[in-house]
């Protein structure tokens, strides 16, 4: 008599969606999420590498969203909205948030514009100006020039922020996953409970987290510089602070980095 091993059924993951602030770590919370088994990227046609979506629009992206498979996700950088959120709340699609210091993000930003990403608006002007303390206060006041107009930092990307109190969004700082190990695996654990939750996994919920740190590799990334928190210390001069204090000081309050403008 042969001896015969039960199979497990398990659940499919629900379609969800993740979104992130610019230069967040984008690209580091898609390798966590592609380390669960058999979870994929629905790319490009589930793409949102935009600031906002107009009204009209939202009757082809609840059309989209709503193809993106099982044990798949879309992603993109979506500044919050009521309609969006009912949106995903419609479609029951989980969401995943991640967010950064704006500090930083500041920092990573300008850095990347400058050295991967020619086609950005911001580009040529910033190219021209002689030092970088000069880039970082362009990119924090924004320019208004007679030839050439782009939005201050606080103006173009606060509206991302905003996901934060979000009650169907589950929020998470890059600080969160990249502050130490024992941080980062429990913020990848409580992703994996959250995404989970009343379904039977492949994988018990350790041996997943165990599996989604190990996907994780910077060196994948083409967007991926440094992911040094606290970079813009080594950065931001006094001149660059108060700058940035005037024009962007709110938001760090706002999100609970800083408590007041002194810092």
């Amino acid at each position: 008599m042969g001896i015969f091993t039960k199979i497990q059924k398990t659940d499919d993951l629900p379609s969800f969606f993740m979104s992130t602030v610019p230069k967040s770590g984008t690209n580091y919370l898609k390798q966590i999420l592609l380390g669960m088994p058999n979870v994929t990227h629905s790319p490009l046609e589930h793409e949102y590498y935009v600031d906002y979506f107009y009204l009209p629009e939202f009757k082809n992206l609840f059309y989209r969203l709503g193809h993106i498979p099982s044990n798949a996700f879309g992603a993109g950088h979506v500044y919050y909205s009521p309609e969006f959120s009912r949106m995903l709340k419609r479609l029951n699609m989980k969401h995943i948030f991640l967010y950064r210091d704006l500090r930083d993000v500041v920092v990573s930003f300008t850095y990347f514009v400058i050295d991967k990403y020619p086609y950005h608006p911001m580009y040529e002007y910033l190219v021209q100006l002689p030092t970088q303390k000069d880039r970082y206060i362009a990119m924090i006041k924004g320019v208004d020039t007679e030839s050439f107009q782009y939005p201050g930092i606080a103006d173009w990307i606060r509206p991302f922020y905003r996901w934060i109190n979000d009650p169907d969004t589950f929020s998470i700082s890059f600080e969160d996953i990249g502050l130490s190990e024992e941080s980062r695996r429990q913020v990848i654990h409580k992703i994996a409970e959250y995404l989970w939750r009343d379904l039977k996994p492949p994988l018990s919920i350790d041996e997943m987290v165990e599996r989604m740190e190990a996907n994780i590799d910077p060196k994948r990334s083409f967007t991926f510089r440094s992911g040094k928190i606290g970079d813009w210390k080594n950065e931001f001069d006094e001149d660059i602070k108060q700058v940035f204090k005037k024009t962007a000081g709110h938001i760090l309050i706002e999100t609970g980095y800083e408590k007041d403008n002194d810092w």
